[in-house]
């Protein structure tokens, strides 16, 4: 009876958390490099624009092309991003673990316990990039995991999963390698080999040279290894002191419900989780030449969840112990309804922005092949610029509207303050 009380319980608080992610995501709108892909489509065209993209910046080929359909259907497709990315991973965690207090649990605890949700979760760039593949390679994960034969989506879904972030790609090789030499199974040989191709597609992009440019030439071997000593260390340490508690509300719920996992599923996840941060932080450290962006540790985040619930799930479970542990879940369920509190506060702030954004959209589609200045417009949203005070630094939603300048007032070049009368055929706009 307590086992199935905390179920409910947990089950509740960890849904409710969710619910309260959706309801913010409801007021996303696009800021920043989300109007990045809308811009070259704009230009070229939706093939042509893709094709651009690929040459001129990023390999991300799944990303590009889903934020290209996007775009053509226009920025409302902002609203739901969240709630369909939510509703995703939970269906994809429970279609592997059966057992939806479980799902819930590791879902609340990958997209809120991450260390940038902000732009991990409440960014459209950062979600295509990041949560939205994690989603549908777990459940390719816990579908592979039960088959001995290979089927078609096998080396698909990787490789379409991996076209969307390196570090999504570079985490399923690691995952995939690691799998197929513990079980040398078919699904996971194809898995791996999907995601190789998918990397190779990704790296042959001519947009990676013209990326690289902009950051410092690649520091000496030894010096990429111990930044990435120190990265790791950093990462393992910040997301345990962080998230604590959601950890460890996932490790008592799979202790209670998981499927029994052999000692050598948890091995492989560690070692998986292990792998996946080294590799992923040491690519940000050579290419980057800085640590790997907060938002994209999501992954490695969850690879720790996923362990720490492989830990709960080999755990023994007496029948003595069963009781001590509902109650232990059931005082630890109380963190995502804290977490849903603190997250709810930012929801009237992110209402008000949102409504601003839509008139200011839709005066921006009325006033094409115009010169737009605004005042009282913010410079940023969250932890990311939304308009800069530079004409030439607004290039991509100036783009993508097919505005002839756009820029927030008062107007600055080269960090100098630009005065004097605007041009007269000029439109201004107040944000508010």
């Amino acid at each position: 009876m307590k086992e199935r009380a905390a179920a409910v319980v947990v089950a509740f608080t960890t849904a409710g958390a969710l619910a309260v992610l959706c309801v913010r995501g409801f007021y996303v709108r696009w800021f920043s490099d989300d109007f990045a892909v809308p811009a070259s489509v704009a230009d070229f065209g939706f093939w042509r624009g893709q094709a651009a993209w690929y040459r001129v910046w990023s390999g991300r080929f799944t990303f590009t092309f889903v934020d290209a359909l996007l775009a053509a259907l226009g920025p409302w497709t902002a609203t739901i991003a969240v709630l369909l990315t939510t509703v995703a991973m939970v269906v994809a965690l429970h279609a592997g673990l059966r057992r939806w207090p479980l799902a819930l649990a590791m879902t609340t605890a990958i997209l809120l316990g991450t260390s940038d949700v902000p732009q991990s979760i409440l960014w459209v760039t950062g979600l295509l990039s990041y949560a939205a593949p994690l989603a549908a390679f777990a459940w390719w994960t816990g579908n592979a995991a039960r088959r001995s034969e290979w089927r078609w989506f096998d080396a698909g879904l990787p490789f379409i999963a991996g076209g969307c972030s390196e570090t999504e790609v570079l985490s399923q090789i690691v995952i995939c390698a690691m799998a197929f030499a513990a079980w040398r199974r078919k699904p996971m040989l194809a898995g791996l080999i999907g995601s190789l191709i998918s990397l190779f597609v990704v790296a042959l992009s001519p947009g990676n040279a013209v990326r690289k440019s902009h950051f410092a030439a690649t520091p000496p071997m030894l010096h990429v290894i111990a930044a990435t000593a120190a990265d790791a260390a950093s990462f393992f340490a910040d997301a345990v002191s962080r998230s604590g508690l959601l950890l460890i509300l996932v490790f008592l719920a799979a202790a209670l419900w998981a499927p029994r996992v052999s000692r050598r599923a948890v091995i492989v996840a560690i070692v998986s989780t292990i792998g996946c941060a080294a590799v992923s932080l040491a690519a940000g450290e050579v290419t980057l030449v800085v640590p790997l962006p907060e938002r994209a540790r999501l992954i490695l985040f969850a690879m720790i969840v996923a362990s720490v619930a492989a830990l709960g799930a080999a755990l023994p479970r007496p029948e003595r112990w069963r009781s001590a542990f509902a109650i232990a879940v059931t005082i630890a369920a109380i963190v995502p309804a804290i977490v849903a509190i603190q997250l709810a506060r930012d929801i009237p702030e992110a209402r008000a922005f949102a409504g601003q954004w839509d008139r200011f959209e839709a005066f921006l589609r009325q006033n094409r092949g115009r010169k737009v200045f605004v005042d009282n417009a913010p410079g940023t949203v969250g932890t990311l610029v939304f308009l800069e005070h530079d004409p030439a630094r607004n290039t991509f939603i100036r783009r993508t509207y097919r505005l002839q300048s756009l820029a927030a007032m008062p107007l600055r070049r080269n960090g100098r303050l630009i005065t004097g009368p605007l041009p007269t055929d000029a439109v201004r706009y107040r944000f508010e």
